[in-house]
């Protein structure tokens, strides 16, 4: 039958799919408008199970913090070329992402609960909206990964994206005080992370295994190094047992200044650390303290994430 321009180009604005896809639902369907959404629909939904597979390393990293500062969210949903990323409606994904999970009373557990949730700016599954996505452009897209973090009311949580939106931070601060000053201390703390990318927020923190894989590594280097400063100090070297003791230490300590974020040197005055910092900010503040933070690097690996 013969298709009206006005026709697919109503099916276009309904469904946003190339004008050529359009026509050619509406011919398969006979006409019928409801047949041929889900017709694109379905082909949606092969094209994407055809594209599963392939890398998907692009894409975009975003933030959001909701109005009273006290709940912050941030997704990473990736495609597979720096095009796909650069465009407005691949952003528009990211942002309803993101922007659910600021204003969900009960979060999703894991990314497919998230693909399962209703998208607020169309009413449609996220699942949907993505697998529409896939059709459109030609390229695979995966939701990698997302978090959610809150902040108790004598506190705020801030988001940084770095320029390109391929890395952002989220962090939680706490003040006995709040004023203000939180804010442009957590937006300069949310950078520092972006700049020193710490493996944890305090030494505690740190894996007990990494720790032990650390001391081993040190050990043996110390055991040489030792058995050089004893000759040097001659009678006044201490045992070597409590020279590599002290060595290993040294060592371990310098290790801490660099993947522990409250011992880091700060990236805006770097003779003093994060943790002397915050000390700074007390006298207006009160005591502060960060209670959490994350940070999302596109493409990164993800420890016992499926290659």
């Amino acid at each position: 039958m013969e298709i009206s321009s006005q026709l697919v180009k109503t099916l276009r604005e309904k469904t946003n799919a190339p004008m050529m896809n359009c026509k050619k639902a509406l011919q398969e369907c006979g006409g019928d408008m409801d047949k041929a959404v889900d017709w694109l629909r379905q082909k949606g939904l092969k094209l994407a199970d055809v594209r599963s597979s392939r890398a998907t390393r692009e894409g975009l990293v975003l933030t959001a913090v909701a109005p009273d500062g006290l709940k912050g969210a941030m997704v990473e949903l990736n495609t597979e070329t720096d095009f796909v990323a650069k465009m407005d409606s691949f952003k528009e994904i990211t942002e309803s992402l993101v922007n659910y999970l600021i204003k969900a009373e009960s979060l999703p557990s894991d990314v497919p609960a998230l693909l399962e949730c209703q998208c607020p700016n169309c009413g449609r599954f996220f699942k949907d909206v993505v697998t529409d996505a896939i059709a459109k452009t030609g390229e695979n897209m995966k939701l990698r990964r997302f978090t959610v973090m809150t902040a108790p009311a004598s506190g705020l949580v801030h988001g940084y994206i770095h320029p390109g939106s391929r890395l952002a931070v989220l962090v939680a601060v706490t003040a006995e005080k709040p004023g203000p000053e939180l804010d442009a201390l957590a937006h300069n703390l949310a950078m520092h992370i972006a700049w020193a990318n710490p493996l944890a927020l305090e030494i505690a923190d740190l894996p007990p295994e990494l720790i032990e894989r650390e001391k081993a590594v040190y050990a043996a280097k110390a055991e040489t190094e030792a058995e050089e400063k004893i000759k040097k100090a001659g009678a006044k070297a201490l045992p070597k047992d409590v020279l590599i003791g002290k060595m290993i230490e040294g060592q371990l300590k310098k290790f801490h200044g660099e993947v522990v974020l409250l011992e880091q040197a700060y990236i805006k005055d770097p003779a003093k650390t994060v943790t002397a910092i915050l000390k700074e900010a007390s006298g207006a503040l009160g005591v502060v303290k960060i209670a959490a933070y994350s940070r999302f690097q596109l493409g990164e690996e993800i420890k016992g994430e499926e290659q």
